[in-house]
């Protein structure tokens, strides 16, 4: 163990001795970076990053010889940085300082530094930075892989790139992506559908509120958790979906609650199981800033007969929770939700409860919608509460926040 220390100070102090000895020949040049930083990003701007990554490509970096930037030697060394300064000395070449065209959060050695979460590799006054997340982060639910019928088979389309040819008779779970369609739902679509029809496969998210780039499906667990993978897997298309939230304060806005009630004319085992299931698919949803939701996409409801509904039947039993629905987003001064009414029938005909009802969010900070039943059978209760989600930062008596309204009466 002595030996090796002594070996490794000895390589030190023959480290140092070489710097002296050039030292005297060194002008201790300065190199201004003159190109563009996408030149040296590792990563194209947008990217998705986490500390401790490496957002510098070495290979592009301008070289300059060692004897006019001796104080490259000196900066590796101090963070015992050894193998750069033997390749330099090696080499007679010394990299432009990563801080030529770098900013905030990379270090020295191009590595993204100094934060925590989803950081995005960007730019700013041709500078490399990587920014912590916001607050908040969310996306957009959109369609990536796709299906598209040809004479004999399909095309797997992905980028507007065709990834794979299936023929046919080979549509089944081993030849196409199946985590939102089976073999079978795309075999059967084949055969009711035209040359040149699509059928989405598989989703990614865009659109980002901090202008990050587009996540593909298998990045969507590896970036963000499995949380955010299954609650982009149950919401529709379109959808936004909150992938990042840190340092904020939950705020309990409104609630509200209502009782089902006995419709024997219209099934109150029907009844009871739809409002259990409205409650289901609205219970966790978060809608950010100026964005729209629904509730979940894969919620099934029981259709009673009701002669006064187009086609003779409807989903009675989802009117009292839409009530609560409705009542807890009017009065944090959000509009009426799409796909509803004012009426003591809250749901319009032709609406799926689930994935047809769309809340927007006009307020300064995410919103979450909180749903649950208690009891069963006719006396079941329908609870809502609307949640405001602030940072903690931040002081809401100088925002446009429904929490000044709410103290205010």
């Amino acid at each position: 163990m002595k030996g090796k220390m002594r070996w490794s100070v000895k390589v030190i102090v023959g480290l140092l001795v070489v710097i002296f000895l050039l030292l005297p020949f060194s002008f201790m040049g300065e190199h201004e970076f003159s190109g563009n930083v996408t030149e040296v990003s590792k990563y194209p701007l947008g990217k998705t990053v986490f500390a401790g990554e490496s957002v510098v490509d070495e290979s592009k970096i301008d070289k300059y010889p060692i004897v006019t930037n001796i104080d490259y030697l000196f900066n590796r060394l101090k963070v015992f940085d050894f193998s750069s300064v033997f390749i330099s000395i090696s080499t007679g070449v010394v990299p432009l300082p990563v801080y030529e065209f770098s900013s905030s959060g990379i270090s020295d050695s191009g590595v993204a530094t100094g934060f925590s979460g989803p950081g995005i590799l960007t730019e700013e006054n041709n500078k490399l930075i990587v920014k912590p997340p916001d607050n908040f982060v969310w996306g957009y639910k959109t369609p990536y892989t796709v299906a598209v019928k040809t004479e004999d088979g399909i095309n797997i389309v992905e980028e507007n790139k065709t990834v794979k040819f299936v023929g046919k008779d080979d549509i089944n779970n081993n030849t196409i992506p199946h985590k939102y369609v089976s073999g079978e739902v795309v075999e059967s679509w084949f055969n009711q559908s035209n040359v040149g029809d699509n059928l989405t496969l598989d989703y990614g998210l865009s659109d980002f509120s901090d202008n990050r780039t587009f996540i593909k499906p298998d990045e969507i667990k590896e970036f963000f958790g499995e949380s955010v993978l299954n609650y982009t897997y149950y919401y529709p298309s379109s959808s936004p979906v909150m992938v990042y939230e840190a340092n904020y304060t939950e705020f309990n806005v409104t609630d509200a609650y209502t009782y089902l009630g006995s419709y024997p004319q219209y099934n109150d085992a029907n009844r009871a199981y739809n409002a259990k299931q409205f409650a289901k698919a609205w219970n966790g949803t978060i809608i950010p800033p100026n964005s729209t939701s629904s509730g979940i996409d894969i919620v099934d409801f029981a259709v009673s007969s009701d002669p006064k509904a187009p086609g003779g039947g409807a989903s009675h039993g989802v009117c009292p929770p839409a009530r609560t629905l409705r009542s807890i987003a009017l009065a944090i001064g959000l509009s009426l939700p799409k796909g509803m009414n004012g009426d003591h029938d809250a749901v319009n005909f032709g609406v799926n409860p689930g994935s047809g009802i769309k809340v927007t969010n006009s307020l300064d900070y995410p919103i979450k919608i909180i749903m649950w039943t208690e009891g069963e059978g006719t006396g079941m209760i329908i609870h809502a509460k609307m949640i405001e989600m602030v940072p903690t930062d931040v002081n809401i008596n100088n925002t446009n926040s429904s929490l000044i309204n709410d103290s205010n009466t």
